[in-house]
């Protein structure tokens, strides 16, 4: 398997170099728009449905549009001057090597990462200044950052390997709908991120993990353990979410769940697996959840 990193940063400055509006509009829709348009339309089958709106997608996904020329050449600015698009690839091409040993277990052969910049007057405050999505319809993944800093671009590796992780975990246990359960979900976060901690540093888990309260953890356990079977995708999403995130993404609150809970609670799951087992990361990644919650002793 190999690593298939995109040079967005090439992108970004040939739309920016780009000699007048329209070509600039023209380039971006190439570049970026195009290819993620079937994801996008996915997504949100009604964005653009007229076709008169060719930004639609990234304008739905919060990306800076090309119009936006200040904002674009500061913030590539600040992630060329840490060296992202170096470390993303480092971190990616890491990251597929712990899978070596299990290609007859993956069905693709390559993989393919993004780095893609967000607008920061629209993208929203309860997230690091970063976010990182997978592709359902093929084997890639994209980060993209808003408020590139000190604290979040030292999780650029990390973010790096949890969307990657995702890729084959979700390959090997697809998941369905309506029948995947809160077990599955949280096990799904929890073991991409014990995947990036392994690689790159348990100091660098995601806020959702170290910041919260132990208080807000017991409580996210508690009602994790009780909800373990729940079903449904608007159903489950409460489960890791949290309920402050109900309405803005239109899925049921659980009652108490704090945000982002269920990330916290399946990466301690996982680790709690781990430590009992003595299985790699790796080896565990083709487990099923519920094998992996009972073994954990987590919730006992």
């Amino acid at each position: 398997m190999k690593a298939n990193w995109i040079p967005t940063n090439e992108y970004y400055h040939r739309v920016l170099n780009a000699p007048d509006t329209t070509t600039r509009e023209q380039l971006f829709v190439e570049l970026f728009v195009q290819p993620w348009q079937t994801m996008m339309n996915m997504v949100a089958p009604q964005l653009g449905a007229d076709g008169s709106d060719v930004l639609a997608g990234a304008r739905a996904w919060v990306w800076l549009l090309p119009d936006q020329t200040d904002t674009l050449v500061d913030l590539l600015g600040r992630l060329e001057a840490a060296d992202a698009w170096r470390v993303g690839g480092a971190a990616i091409t890491e990251a597929i090597s712990h899978f070596a040993p299990y290609h007859d277990r993956i069905a693709f052969d390559q993989i393919t990462g993004w780095l893609v910049l967000a607008d920061p007057a629209r993208a929203h405050s309860s997230e690091d200044g970063y976010t990182g999505a997978t592709d359902w319809t093929q084997p890639r993944f994209i980060g993209q950052f808003w408020d590139p800093n000190e604290d979040n671009l030292r999780r650029l590796s990390g973010l790096m390997a949890h969307e990657m992780h995702h890729l084959i975990r979700l390959h090997a246990f697809p998941w369905d709908m309506q029948n995947t359960s809160v077990a599955d979900y949280i096990v799904t976060e929890g073991m991409a991120e014990s995947f990036a901690t392994a690689l790159f540093g348990a100091d660098n888990v995601i806020s959702a993990v170290s910041d919260l309260r132990e208080d807000a953890f017991e409580t996210a356990r508690r009602l994790i353990g009780a909800g373990l079977d729940r079903t449904g995708f608007n159903v489950i999403r409460g489960y890791i979410f949290g309920d402050d995130l109900a309405e803005r993404w239109q899925f049921e609150p659980v009652g108490g769940m704090p945000k982002y809970g269920g990330y916290a609670v399946g990466y301690h799951v996982v680790q709690a697996f781990l430590q009992r087992t003595g299985r790699s990361i790796e080896e565990t990644t083709f487990i099923p959840a519920s094998q992996i919650v009972e073994e954990s002793g987590f919730f006992a």
